[in-house]
């Protein structure tokens, strides 16, 4: 099968196929793992990227692989002013001329109507729940980038989603009454570290959130461990991640309100370098966001050995954790840093979620699996008259 991917991609695992100097494009989860896979499992791929380091069309041609980069106007409200349409007709327009037997359309925006425009046939997939997004955090650039996530879950030729919690928000809010496939992000179990902390030392939590602010919850969390030093004053908090650095919003933050014992603020790493770090020197990880579609650190913590600490109304992290970890509410200090607590003081029980939390990412998240189901779904929707 001749596979087109249109979407943010990182290109990491994909540069050993492709010509030493690429350009830059814009970067996302999930995708270029899941493009490599494809490849690894005998299709033929044609990647469809945005660039704003590139002022037309270019081709970069590799080992059963095609990437076509488009460029991306350099400033956000030059894009948004016009719902991106510089950026869908190009990406349209290098489908039509480099065409694969469909395309797999991630996340419901540009890339999405390209796709749909481009005549191909179009698989979309909801990586996020754009209005529920939009009305959390409440800005004008939200509500316009998200409101073409209304177009692309109607007009695509089948929609898929990556949690059940995301294919009820586009049922409930965005109101799709068509068949909604759920095929999960993946991780390469092969390729997650293994959890090395050893278990009698002083406990080690970490978190790892993109930005500050009251969706991530890194406040509450914060507050939280600051009750569990109380009774456990050997323990460490490890946060990674955006706006989480020495100088970042929530270091500044806990300095003003005296919560910085014990915390590490260790910022943005290098995601091997993220996964590397939680491996070696953390015992659980806690991840306090109020709400996510999915959840990459859950799936992949639990997939390195780790148990997990999650909201229970968190949209799809509860889902994602399952039995290998524990849901409470992590809108309250004091049950964060019960669960803490209880996780910190019994090995044993640790050691309980974190073997049916490996098996739960092995036996659901596994990449080569979700692959495998994209062309399964492929194959069976591109059949039906």
């Amino acid at each position: 099968m001749h596979i087109g991917l249109a979407g943010p991609v990182d290109l990491t695992p994909l540069q050993h196929l492709l010509p030493a100097r690429l350009p830059a494009v814009y970067s996302g989860p999930c995708t270029g793992w899941l493009a490599r896979t494809w490849l690894e499992q005998g299709h033929r791929l044609t990647v469809y990227a945005l660039s704003g380091a590139v002022t037309g069309r270019q081709v970069y041609s590799g080992q059963g692989i095609d990437l076509v980069v488009v460029p991306q106007r350099a400033r956000a409200r030059h894009r948004l002013k016009d719902l991106f349409r510089a950026e869908r007709r190009g990406l349209a327009a290098a489908m039509r001329a480099h065409p694969a037997d469909l395309v797999s359309a991630h996340w419901t925006y540009e890339f999405a109507l390209a796709a749909i425009a481009s005549g191909l046939p179009s698989f979309v997939t909801a990586h996020d729940t754009p209005l529920r997004y939009a009305w959390e955090m409440r800005s004008a650039y939200r509500w316009l980038r998200h409101s073409m996530a209304l177009p692309a879950v109607h007009r695509a030729t089948a929609l898929s989603a990556n949690s059940p919690y995301t294919a009820r928000h586009l049922r409930r809010v965005l109101g799709v009454r068509r068949p909604i496939e759920v095929i999960p992000n993946g991780v390469r179990m092969e390729h997650l570290p293994s959890a090395t902390a050893p278990p009698d030392a002083a406990p080690v939590f970490a978190t790892a959130v993109q930005g500050w602010g009251p969706l991530k919850n890194t406040a509450t969390l914060l507050r939280a461990f600051a009750l569990l030093r109380v009774e456990l004053p050997c323990a460490r908090l490890l946060l990674c991640g955006d706006g989480h650095d020495a100088r970042g919003p929530a270091r500044q933050w806990a300095a003003a309100h005296g919560l910085t014992a014990g915390v590490e603020f260790a910022g943005p790493l290098a995601h091997g370098t993220l996964l590397r770090r939680i491996a070696a020197e953390a015992h659980v990880l806690v991840h306090p966001s109020r709400i996510e579609s999915f959840s990459m650190i859950t799936a992949e913590a639990m997939g390195m050995g780790l148990p997990v600490i999650v909201g229970e109304r968190s949209g799809a992290v509860p889902w994602v954790a399952g039995d290998g970890g524990l849901a409470v509410d992590i809108d309250s200090p004091r049950t964060l840093a019960d669960a803490m607590s209880r996780l910190a003081r019994d090995p044993q029980l640790r050691a309980r979620l974190a073997t049916a939390g490996r098996h739960r990412t092995a036996g659901r998240f596994e990449l080569r699996d979700v692959a495998a189901a994209y062309t399964c779904w492929f194959t069976t929707e591109g059949s039906r008259p």
